[in-house]
């Protein structure tokens, strides 16, 4: 089992990231397949094979997939150009209108046009990620003071990392590998308008006759990645972070994937802080409770309450209220993990008032409230 370690920056995303493959079953051409290419029954070969690779671009699956008619129309644009190929072949305008199997006919060179077609289209639409390395999700708890201020985590999680024995070439290091005569080593082959990987060689440039045994080719095996990843200030339960190539490693040298520490999973939150003791968050925004008498509510005065910075002294209004909210501006957490823009700290005031009281106290809270009583009775004097 191999290890792989690693110092990455990180990414904080918006949203989640979607894959979609998108299949669909062959179905039959019911219209004319030269207003279904666009063409007129004059058009010669190189005429059809431009304006097939045009629609075939505008309408491909993977193109549209927020769009459910574009697949139907591609398959009809595919098989219109197919039996107009054939049609032409034979010279016999009847058999559009016969099974697919009927049109089936030879091209130039002896192999069937289908058989082309699928070649070209298996080029020119190949899955470029067969090698590439997968993302991987880990679980991730942060206290909150870690949350807030940022910190850096060492993470340790199962991967696909290079194999030991060929370096994550797939193939001895004294192998022997030719030129692919395909793509002439570049790798990448050109089918006007398109450029993809290489079928032959998978994009390697080269054909290699002998691979590697502890890793079946694959040029990754089962392994560990310990990877130190950067927090940034501000994270929430719920963000997403995206840590560039640290996911498994990619076949023959290619690109690993990403890391995401994440809640974009739909069967569990990945990325969690942990409350806090004192602060209470709503986004960047934090709360936090002072208690204070009630003589301290009437008369004033000042009380010690807690920031992210420490402890700082704030003034109480006279005569505030039980759940009264005073501002402290930019005291929250840092904003999408920018130190320079924060949020706000809010101190609700909580007022204690005594179970037991002495006999003194008594006293002078009665004679208090006897001038309560006194001042409101003056001031409805006349009011009728």
């Amino acid at each position: 089992m191999g290890k792989h370690v690693g110092l990455a920056p990180y990414q904080l995303l918006s949203s989640s990231k979607r894959f979609v493959h998108a299949t669909g079953d062959r179905f039959s051409l019911e219209h004319d397949y030269y207003e279904i290419l666009g063409i007129s029954k004059d058009s010669n070969r190189d005429e059809i094979k431009k304006a097939f690779h045009g629609l075939a671009k505008k309408y491909h699956p993977d193109a549209n997939k927020n769009n459910p008619s574009a697949k139907r129309k591609f398959q009809e644009i595919r098989d219109a150009y197919e039996m107009r190929d054939s049609s032409r072949k034979t010279n016999n305008a009847e058999h559009r209108s016969r099974d697919w199997d009927h049109f089936r006919g030879r091209d130039a060179h002896g192999a069937q046009f289908s058989d082309s077609f699928h070649k070209i289209f298996s080029e020119i639409f190949e899955n470029d990620s067969e090698y590439l390395g997968r993302d991987i999700q880990v679980d991730l708890m942060l206290t909150f003071p870690e949350a807030a201020k940022g910190c850096t985590k060492d993470l340790s999680f199962d991967a696909d990392v290079p194999c030991d024995s060929c370096y994550g070439r797939g193939h001895p290091l004294d192998v022997e590998t030719k030129n692919c005569p395909i793509c002439k080593g570049i790798g990448r082959v050109t089918i006007p308008p398109f450029t993809t990987t290489c079928s032959s060689c998978k994009g390697f440039g080269r054909i290699v006759k002998e691979y590697c045994l502890a890793c079946k080719g694959s040029g990754v095996c089962a392994g560990v990645r310990e990877v130190k990843v950067t927090i940034p200030a501000g994270v929430d339960s719920g963000d997403t972070i995206r840590v560039p190539k640290a996911g498994n490693s990619g076949g023959w040298g290619r690109s690993s994937g990403n890391l995401y520490i994440s809640s974009r999973d739909i069967y569990r939150k990945i990325l969690q802080v942990a409350e806090d003791h004192i602060f209470s968050r709503q986004g960047a925004d934090l709360y936090v409770d002072s208690h204070i008498s009630f003589t301290q509510a009437i008369l004033g005065g000042s009380v010690d309450v807690s920031t992210l910075s420490g402890m700082m002294q704030l003034r109480i209004p006279k005569g505030v209220q039980h759940g009264q909210l005073v501002l402290l501006r930019g005291k929250g957490l840092p904003k999408s993990g920018f130190l320079s823009n924060h949020g706000d700290q809010y101190v609700r005031f909580c007022i204690k008032f005594p179970s037991t009281v002495t006999e003194r106290q008594r006293a002078i809270l009665e004679e208090f409230e006897e001038g309560l009583v006194d001042e409101n009775n003056a001031s409805t004097e006349g009011s009728w």
